[in-house]
């Protein structure tokens, strides 16, 4: 695959996980999660704006868009997230499918350093995500906090 082609799907991977946050965000019952979520999905969405950047200064017009694959990921997790433990469930599930993407794209080849190191800063954005995640989850945190208000986005 090209460097090229690499960046493009790591944008529509974001993407995806953009949509995949919002779903998890609505089934969230927990406002501590919930920020920590949007924080979470506040990332990917600089990871495309600095890839997309990134891309224009190699002299490629960058592709944002979700994909079919995106479709599917947003649907899962959807159907996925009923409450804060299914919401985290579904995104340690995109997560980790992020982070590995990412980890396989740090071996490009031909690409500016620049361009290595915005894979490598949002590689260890991924990383973070997960690991979040993986520790609420071990820690049932939703069963510490307080669920949101109703009415609460």
């Amino acid at each position: 695959m090209t460097p090229i082609r690499s960046l493009q799907d790591l944008i529509h991977l974001d993407m995806d996980a953009i949509k995949a946050y919002e779903q998890a965000i609505k089934a969230c019952e927990h406002e501590k999660v919930k920020t920590q979520l949007r924080s979470f999905q506040g990332d990917h969405q600089r990871h495309v704006q600095d890839l997309s950047e990134e891309l224009r200064k190699l002299g490629e017009q960058p592709d944002v868009r979700t994909d079919l694959k995106g479709f599917f990921i947003e649907a899962f997790t959807a159907v996925a997230s009923h409450g804060t433990k299914s919401a985290l469930m579904a995104m340690r599930g995109n997560e980790q499918l992020t982070t590995a993407r990412y980890k396989a794209a740090l071996d490009l080849q031909d690409v500016p350093d620049t361009t290595k190191g915005i894979v490598r800063k949002n590689y260890a954005d991924e990383q973070r995500h997960l690991e979040w995640i993986k520790m609420a989850l071990d820690q049932e945190i939703w069963k510490q906090e307080q669920p949101a208000q109703p009415g609460q986005p």
